[in-house]
């Protein structure tokens, strides 16, 4: 126990000489951070030292085992004083007997039959005596190797030692700390054996954190590339995301949450070096640029934005290996990655040689999207779905462009394939010879709205006979396209979007042709494919639903009825389980519930205006009292909410961790900075403020790996990868 004493004994005083200063008001304080750091420091002790106790528990139990062998010992020795005398007592009977029986002439049987029995007795006492005897061995035997044991032991809980470091590269930018490392000074490894300061393979286990409760985890951006970290994911306990560093442009990168752990994962296009003359010397030089392989991309008034997605063990993004001055079209492909350089590689080149201005081309793309991993289970690859054109120079119609249509990939070429093509090949087109080709397909059915659930692919899909509509592909053996429903018969469309998986089923705003835009949900077939209710009745008055969030069973959403405004609703998939929650803004007044929406121990926590407060947090448990404001952040009508934007601007900017709600919000001193709920008002508070003062960091792009939330701030010079977790500690100062 002595180690663990100075463990916490060092970490107490340490914490206690680094804040003696400041006062009472600090003082008390820190008194009070002191007790609670103490606690935390006891606590992580007890775990981080387990080994220690592991020894300790050893070293009894040996102690014990000797103790209980010595009792086992003298009650054995005790049973063989006992069988000796009972023998010897024997012996001298039948001596007894021996000598009537010498003297006697009469009764020899019985005399005989006694002295058999005499000589069986002895004979058992003599088998008893000998079992003892070896049991005393095997036991003396016993406690020589305990003895042997305890004295390793008690060598081992001798030798056990610490030292402390300095940690940099291992902690965040602004925060770098004290570890003690704990183990023996032995020279395992790499060690040096008697040196004072336990290192590499010497070290047995950690002590101590990284200061404080947030940092900055990646610093590469400069002011001419400060647009920060993006399209984040997680696999593996590690964070993955797009950045440019302002020397690769933007690529792959990766962090474990330490400076040291946080690099980029590969430069997919590198540096492209030209012969250049300099006007004033004449002089050439090579003139490099290294180009991003991951960018967002517009054609002919399509946009993409790059995407990225992760399964168990494998990651899928967009990239572009080229440029389209560099090889007749560049658009982004399909890509990737174990998380390794060596393990990123393209998966399928999908835009081979062609050239997007050829004659008589009209394609409508920007590459491939709408990703959507499919998570390998039991040993099965993890797999992607996706929308894109094919266009790979070749020979007659094999080379002829196929459209937009929906693929499926397990991250290899021979594994790459189109899986429904829904709208076929049928347009025919004059080549640059005047020769006429055919047949092509420049549009396709173009997927979107990908969700995946039940072993299947829903989306929505454009065809000439039907217009915009609801489908399904089952990946299952056996599977295959399914045209849900032709919700709006003809050619029309209804517009199907914002499918989302609830009630055991798809909800999904469309519209019939009669109807309006309304909610709708589906199981999968034309028969339970319908318009769960005409929230705004009337011909083709629309209430639009929004921001579809699963409670449970029911589905909680906004809409607008035509005579309360925007409102919040809920609904259980039937015409009589829909409701209007609460008219929060009184009134054919809108209250505009908006997202991202997230659940909460049985609460959706969302952005709502009643009129009064301006924008702030609410919460609703599916009633009208249980639909309540959680805190008025930024105090009177101002507001303190500005949720809404877009996903592929800022990714996610509210998350549940930890049971607490984390958002972006502006309480009106600070700027928009980081903030979490409990659900209550005073457990209401900001927890990062990333540019001190009224300006902001704008938090985005929240992640949870582990125990701490990642996102994205602009600390007021360029905008870095962050982290907020409620470190346990210890801090060792």
């Amino acid at each position: 126990m002595r180690v663990k004493s100075l463990v916490i004994v060092l970490i107490f005083l340490g914490s206690v000489l680094s804040g003696c200063t400041g006062n009472d008001s600090e003082n008390d304080e820190r008194v009070e951070a002191l007790e609670s750091e103490l606690a935390d420091s006891i606590s992580s002790n007890d775990d981080a030292l387990s080994q220690i106790a592991t020894l300790e528990g050893a070293l009894s139990e040996a102690v014990e085992s000797v103790s209980s062998l010595d009792e086992t010992i003298a009650s054995l020795t005790i049973s063989l004083t006992d069988a000796e005398s009972q023998r010897d007592e024997l012996i001298l009977q039948r001596e007894e007997i021996l000598l009537q029986l010498n003297q006697s002439e009469e009764n020899e049987t019985g005399l005989s039959a006694e002295i058999s029995n005499l000589n069986q007795n002895i004979q058992d006492l003599n088998s008893q005596i000998e079992a003892i005897n070896l049991e005393l061995q095997q036991r003396q035997n016993q406690i020589l190797q305990l003895e042997d044991t305890v004295t390793t032991l008690q060598n081992t809980m001798d030798g056990l030692t610490y030292s402390i470091s300095f940690s940099t590269q291992n902690c965040p930018l602004d925060n770098p700390g004290s570890k003690m490392n704990i183990g023996y000074d032995n020279g395992e490894g790499l060690g040096i054996a008697g040196d004072g300061i336990i290192t590499f393979d010497e070290i047995q286990y950690i002590v101590g954190e990284c200061p404080g409760n947030y940092g900055k985890v990646y610093n590469e951006t400069t002011e001419e590339h400060d647009w920060g970290q993006q399209r984040t994911v997680v696999m593996g306990g590690i964070l993955y995301f797009l950045a440019d560093d302002g020397i690769h442009d933007w690529e792959l990168w990766r962090s474990d949450g330490t400076l040291s752990g946080t690099y980029i994962v590969k430069d997919i296009r590198g540096e492209d070096c030209i012969m250049a003359t300099d006007p004033d010397t004449g002089e050439q030089y090579e003139d490099c640029t290294n180009w991003g392989s991951t960018l967002d991309i517009s054609w002919d008034n399509i946009f993409n934005d790059v995407e990225l997605v992760a399964g168990n063990n494998k990651l899928f993004f967009t990239a572009s290996m080229h440029m389209y001055a560099e090889n007749n079209g560049g658009f982004p492909t399909l890509w990737v990655s174990d998380g390794t350089e060596e393990g990123t590689n393209v998966v399928y080149d999908f835009w081979g040689d062609w050239d997007y201005n050829c004659n008589g081309c009209e394609f409508d793309t920007a590459g491939i999207t709408e990703l959507v991993v499919i998570p390998g289970e039991g040993g099965a690859s993890d797999r992607v779905v996706f929308s894109t054109i094919q266009a790979i120079v070749g020979i007659g119609e094999e080379g002829y462009p196929k459209g937009e249509e929906l693929w499926i990939s397990d991250g290899t070429t021979i594994g790459t394939r189109m899986i429904a093509n829904i709208e076929p090949e049928t347009s025919s087109w004059v080549d640059g010879n005047g020769v006429t080709q055919c047949c092509a397909d420049w549009d396709g059915s173009v997927p979107r709205d990908m969700v995946f659930k039940g072993n299947q692919v829903w989306f929505t899909a454009q065809t000439e006979s039907y217009g915009r509509e609801f489908y399904r592909f089952g990946l299952e053996l056996g599977g295959g396209l399914f045209l849900i429903k032709d919700i709006n018969s003809g050619v029309e469309g209804s517009n199907p979007m914002l499918l989302t998986p609830g009630s055991g089923g798809i909800y999904l705003s469309a519209n019939d042709g009669n109807n309006g835009q309304e909610l709708h949900y589906s199981q999968g077939d034309a028969f339970s494919t319908n318009m769960v209710k005409d929230i705004w009745p009337g011909l083709n008055n629309s209430s639009n639903p929004m921001w579809l969030t699963k409670l449970g069973g029911e589905m909680i959403f906004s809409a607008d009825n035509g005579e309360n405004g925007r409102e919040l609703w809920i609904t259980d998939n039937t015409e009589e389980g829909t409701r209007m929650i609460k008219d929060i803004n009184p009134g054919n007044n809108s209250s505009n519930p908006t997202g991202p929406m997230k659940e909460m121990g049985g609460f959706i926590y969302f952005s709502a205006n009643d009129g009064t407060h301006g924008w702030e947090l609410w919460r609703t448990d599916g009633t009208e009292s249980g639909t309540t404001m959680v805190s008025d952040i930024h105090d009177g009508e101002n507001g303190s909410l500005s949720w809404g934007s877009t996903a592929h601007w800022h990714g996610e900017y509210t998350m549940v961790h930890n049971d607490h709600f984390y958002f972006s919000a502006n309480d009106g001193e600070n700027g928009e900075e980081l903030w979490r709920t409990d659900g209550t008002d005073s457990g209401t508070t900001m927890i990062v403020d990333a540019n001190p003062g009224e300006g902001g960091s704008w938090p985005w792009w929240f992640s949870i790996v582990e125990d701490r939330l990642y996102f994205s701030a602009w600390d007021g010079n360029s905008r870095e990868l962050w982290f907020y977790w409620d470190n346990p500690g210890p801090v060792i100062s």
